[in-house]
């Protein structure tokens, strides 16, 4: 096309935009009238809100609607006034309209958002902070909310027993804030609860880079540490928690405990003493003793240790069961049957308790009840290889104190 072609294609663009019907012209001209003018009266109104004059805005943004009944705006601002008034029916029922109107109106989101935080509805008020994030993904506010709510969420779930709900909530707010060292410890907590030692190990680490010397991350790493078998590593970390706490007895505790899974019952004594000193009233370290005095053939000590533990706590199924054993040791047949008895009354999934009591009652000659308790035994220890861990614990999974110690017997 020539340069004078163009000139002329140009020139009649324009002059059929300038000889354009007058209804066009004076639509385009109303429309413009009509948006200045609902700016001039959302910025009056909104100065009311600000003033606490909420039933006069809630009048004028009505008569506003009746003018401009597809303003988003508008709605949104009712919502807010609402919200304000404790209405909170109407302010969703607003909100929600405003956004069928403009989806992608980021503060009526955050606004629905903070009105289902106020009604306790969490995982709506999550949704609404998400579709936040995905509209400004840097929007900070949006994220600290939604990693509030998720939080909350995740609380209720583990108060509920729902331990996998608990982590999948964490799972989401982890990918808003994976830096957060908060969310990551208490993600590493139920990841531990459910088994998941390598994703609880990764998450206490990254918490720990935030804040290298948070003795709760420490600890909880040591634990974590533990669960996965890598106890050299879990003691050094025990080491440094009782550097930064040395008036924690679990601290101490703890470190005792690791201290039998190295083999290394002298220390572990020594642990579990320091930590009954910083805390008289518990009775896991004295449990503890009785059970590394029993296992060193020490009966009468074992059963001090016991004596202690159940006198502080009457129901300590442990104690209980060792007792049962010290009694079977002596002889004491009918004492030893009645300390077993009561701790499978409290505890009646216990393996070792229901073999020692088939034990004991072949010792007292009822052979009968030996058969049921020694078959019971059998039948829990199959059942409980296949069940799947989902309460955290120190203990470590493939062997028990009792199991380690036994091999440490004396000839």
């Amino acid at each position: 096309m020539s340069g004078n072609r163009i000139a002329v294609f140009i020139l009649s663009i324009v002059f059929s935009i300038l000889l354009a019907p007058s209804g066009i012209c004076q639509r385009i001209s109303r429309g413009n009238a009509v948006r200045q003018g609902a700016n001039v009266e959302l910025r009056r109104i909104n100065s009311l809100i600000a003033k606490g004059e909420l039933a006069s805005a809630e009048t004028e943004l009505n008569s506003l609607l009746e003018l401009y009944p597809r303003d988003a705006r508008v709605l949104s601002m009712l919502g807010i006034v609402n919200a304000k008034q404790n209405r909170t029916a109407e302010a969703e029922d607003h909100f929600k309209q405003a956004l069928v109107l403009n989806s992608r109106a980021t503060e009526t989101h955050l606004n629905l958002g903070a009105l289902y935080t106020s009604m306790g509805r969490f995982e709506d008020a999550a949704d609404s902070f998400e579709a936040v994030l995905k509209l400004e993904p840097k929007h900070k506010g949006a994220a600290t909310r939604l990693v509030a709510a998720l939080d909350t969420l995740a609380i209720t779930a583990l108060a509920a027993g729902e331990t996998e709900k608990a982590l999948a909530h964490l799972i989401r707010a982890k990918a808003v804030a994976p830096h957060n060292a908060d969310v990551l410890f208490k993600f590493s907590m139920v990841a531990l609860g459910l088994s998941l030692n390598d994703d609880a190990v990764q998450a206490l680490e990254l918490a720990l880079r935030a804040r290298p010397e948070e003795p709760t991350y420490i600890y909880a790493l040591a634990r974590a540490r533990m669960e996965k078998g890598e106890t050299p590593e879990a003691e050094r970390l025990f080491r440094r928690y009782v550097a930064l706490r040395p008036d924690d007895a679990s601290g101490f505790y703890g470190l005792g405990y690791v201290m039998i899974l190295l083999r290394n019952t002298v220390g572990a004594e020594e642990q579990f003493k320091r930590s009954l000193e910083l805390r008289p009233a518990q009775t896991e370290s004295p449990y503890q003793l009785g059970l590394i005095a029993f296992a060193n053939g020490d009966v009468d000590g074992a059963r001090s240790w016991y004596e202690k533990v159940l006198a502080r706590y009457g129901d300590h199924t442990g104690a209980l069961l060792g007792m049962g054993l010290v009694e079977l040791q002596r002889k004491n047949y009918d004492a030893a049957r009645q300390n077993l008895e009561r701790s499978i009354a409290l505890d009646p999934s216990s393996v070792k308790a229901h073999y020692q009591l088939g034990l004991t009652y072949a010792r007292l000659g009822n052979k009968e009840a030996s058969e049921r308790e020694l078959k019971l035994a059998e039948t829990l220890e199959g059942e409980q290889k296949n069940k799947q861990r989902v309460v955290l614990r120190l203990l470590d999974k493939k062997e028990t104190t009792e199991r380690i110690l036994s091999r440490q017997k004396p000839d």
